[in-house]
């Protein structure tokens, strides 16, 4: 797995921070190392219409056979014209294999296509690799690739080489923050936050290894690499081998391009190679990739070769006779090149040639028959997730799914209408398989416009979430932080990308949330069992506390000042506030004593970070010696505590996590923002937020929503503000 660095502004998150202020292509060869793995499913065998799921993560010729999705079937009935893939809404050519020619689909046929994974220029790539392949059988005439026969006889022009692209690079370094930074927070552009390896420090020699096999010598190379950077003023010098290509100074925060060609070849090997990027003055930067150009001999590596070229084409270094041509270049149109029986050379190897009147630009693909690859095969049974109107819709990861039916049920037997749904079937109906948030937001835009008057009220998203969406720090399997149910991640001014929920229920794009949501940031069953016991105990409860534990920290005279007044919007008879303020003196223990005398709500306004408040002065690690057996609604009033999307929470999750998730202590519900934050921006929303709060019977999601509309539309708070203060908890939750 490889290593995985987080950027220091996140570790400074976990220090304190003030209130009021996919893949590239390997250095040893093509990208194409035969069988990823398949797995067997059992399938109807009378079904029709879309059966399965065919999951891609490479580039490359597919292979599924009969038997990988009709484990108990020895024949189905239907004409095996009518089997077709698609991806996308479009039809994907498929080559359908009857081995015993006997017109059917049965044991020992199979079913062969060009598949690609999601690549870097798709937007997904950001979420996710897995490209998603929809078979159906019974339903009309699937397409078929093209088999074409080469020209006969043999062109004069005989090509030696063809021109290689050769793309390198490798996510291994988050950095959250924007570079160049956001102009204004309209500005909305793309920003890259994933880098290769560590920052290049002035005076450091940083080595990245790259292969050109079978370079043909006789033309020149170039090289483009982007590098992206962190200060000004730069001096670099590059090379390759050894051997210096490129010594200049350069000056911005935009990307930057070095752009060098008319290399010599003979710096290059004939294999492995190390380009060396050195840091020679100056300030930060990163690389984020590294393109070579070079001419490539027409011999296949590993009995693979991806290649252009035209007129005649010689190919060598197979070793075996079992060779397919293909050509590539319009994946919904990819054709089969009838070649000629292979030859053997006197080297002992294979090679096979053919002729044909195609241009430069087309792309082809040669490889041996153990080369050609298994998918992932899933059976897919249609969800009925848009024909079920609900007024509280459960989103939640299919780890989830029993945990959470308690819930369910409660809210149920309240009047409610409930529609659980697995995250997967959102994928599935509204990603076209692929795993993005974009995905979820579609499904709500769709039931809030389409439901009419049964459209959805409350939205509770159940687990956790990450920046690292496609685990590529592999703490999905360590510590089990991974995007169960993953949060949009917004672009926040100065400080770069924190979660936000309100995402996915503004479906007007207006900012405002459109629904009440709420987030559950489940690891595990028992997290949600936990919660769900904390909000059904809750709302049972005859004899609910009246008391408003206000604490606030000392650095700042506005952090009580807030606090103050606050208190005097508590004018409900019955309910009092009580004021924990640390130049009261012994803070830590005092806010233990409060939070223990089970209040109804907990107001903290202050300093704090992603796991704190007041400078480390109560902690997430805190939260475990808590002893209170009713649980307050906390609103914290700082700077991180809805940060929850840490890739690796060791050692210890963000302070809204730990309080909302601890069993039978802890909060019953959690409001916090995941950027810092700025006393100008809470207090108008905690000024509406507690006045909604005490003057109308209304639920928490409701309040939160209410209130940041309030402030917003007055032009009280921006749009960051709406944006990314997150409700842990059901938004159905009733307070009082």
């Amino acid at each position: 797995m490889k290593k995985y660095l987080i950027l220091l502004i996140i570790i400074s998150f976990l220090a304190g921070c003030g209130s009021g202020g996919g893949g590239s292509s390997p250095a040893d060869g093509d990208n194409n190392s035969g069988n990823t793995g398949g797995s067997k499913v059992t399938l109807s065998c009378t079904s029709t219409g879309k059966i399965a799921k065919i999951k891609v993560t490479k580039d490359g010729i597919y292979r599924f056979s009969f038997s990988d999705l009709y484990s108990a079937c020895s024949s189905i009935s239907f004409s095996p014209s009518t089997i077709s893939l698609s991806n996308q809404g479009t039809d994907i050519p498929i080559d359908f294999i009857d081995s015993n020619s006997n017109g059917i689909f049965d044991r020992g046929d199979f079913i062969e296509f060009y598949g690609k994974a999601i690549g870097r220029g798709d937007s997904r790539f950001r979420f996710t690799e897995t490209n998603v392949y929809w078979m159906s059988v019974g339903e009309k005439t699937g397409k078929r690739i093209a088999k074409v026969t080469p020209s006969a006889g043999q062109s004069t022009s005989l090509n030696l080489s063809f021109s290689r692209r050769l793309h390198m690079e490798e996510d291994t370094m988050y950095v959250q923050k924007n570079y160049p930074e956001l102009s204004l927070s309209s500005d909305k552009r793309e920003r890259e936050h994933w880098f290769w390896g560590e920052r290049i420090f002035p005076n450091d020699k940083l080595n990245y290894p790259f292969s050109t096999r079978y370079i043909d010598k006789s033309a020149p190379v170039s090289i483009k690499i982007r590098l992206q950077s962190v200060s000004f003023d730069h001096y670099t010098k590059v090379y390759v081998n050894g051997n210096l290509i490129w010594n200049q100074t350069w000056d911005s925060q935009d990307p930057y391009d070095i752009e060098i060609s008319g290399i010599p070849s003979t710096y290059f090997n004939n294999g492995p190679n190390t380009l060396t990027i050195e840091s020679a003055g100056g300030g930060l930067f990163y690389l984020d990739w590294f393109e070579v150009v070079y001419n490539r001999e027409y011999k296949a590596e590993h009995n693979v070769i991806e290649f252009t070229g035209n007129n005649f084409i010689n190919l060598s270094n197979f070793s075996s006779n079992d060779i397919s041509v293909y050509e590539i270049s319009d994946p919904k149109n990819v054709q089969k090149i009838l070649i000629s029986e292979p030859e053997k050379t006197s080297s002992g190897d294979y090679e096979v040639s053919f002729s044909g009147t195609y241009g430069n630009g087309r792309q082809f693909m040669a490889l041996t028959s153990d080369k050609k690859m298994s998918p992932v095969v899933e059976p897919y049974t249609h969800p009925a997730i848009t024909s079920k109107p609900a007024d509280y819709i459960i989103i939640t990861h299919e780890d989830f799914t029993d945990a959470i039916k308690p819930l369910a049920d409660f809210r149920a037997q309240q009047g409610h209408t409930v529609l659980t749904i697995k995250v997967r079937d959102i994928y599935d109906e509204f990603g076209d398989g692929a795993e993005t948030p974009h995905a979820i937001k579609a499904f709500l835009k769709y039931a809030y416009e389409k439901w009419g008057a049964a459209r959805p009220v409350y939205v509770l998203l159940v687990g956790d979430a990450t920046v690292d969406y496609k685990d590529l720090s592999g703490n999905g399997g360590n510590y089990a932080v991974k995007s169960y149910v993953p949060a949009y991640l917004y672009n926040y001014q100065g400080i770069g990308e924190v979660p936000s929920d309100n995402w996915f229920v503004d479906v007007n794009d207006d900012i405002l949330p459109d629904m009440n949501i709420g987030r559950i940031p489940a690891k595990f069953p028992d997290d949600v069992s936990s919660v769900v016991s904390k909000i059904m105990s809750h709302e049972r409860s005859l004899n609910k506390s009246r008391d408003v534990v206000l604490i606030a920290d000392d650095d700042d005279p506005r952090f009580e000042d807030l606090s103050d007044s606050i208190a005097d919007i508590i004018t409900t008879p019955g309910y009092v506030p009580h004021k924990v303020y640390e130049r009261q003196g012994g803070f830590k223990p005092a806010i233990i004593s409060a939070i223990d005398s089970n209040p109804l709500i907990v107001n903290y306004t202050g300093h704090g970070a992603v796991t704190d408040w007041a400078k480390e002065i109560f902690t997430s690690g805190d939260v475990a010696g808590l002893t209170n057996t009713s649980y307050p609604f906390i609103v914290a009033l700082n700077c991180l505590n809805g940060y929850f999307v840490l890739a690796d929470e060791k050692p210890s999750p963000s302070i809204a996590e730990a309080f909302l998730l601890a069993r039978d202590k802890g909060a019953l519900a959690f409001l916090g923002g995941s950027p810092w934050g700025y006393l100008s921006d809470h207090d108008p929303l905690a000024r509406k937020l507690y006045n909604i709060i005490f003057s109308e019977d209304i639920t928490l999601g409701e309040a939160v929503t209410k209130a940041k509309a309030e402030a917003y539309t007055k032009g009280e708070i921006m749009e960051d503000v709406v944006q990314t203060f997150i409700f842990f908890g059901d938004p159905a939750t009733r307070l009082k």
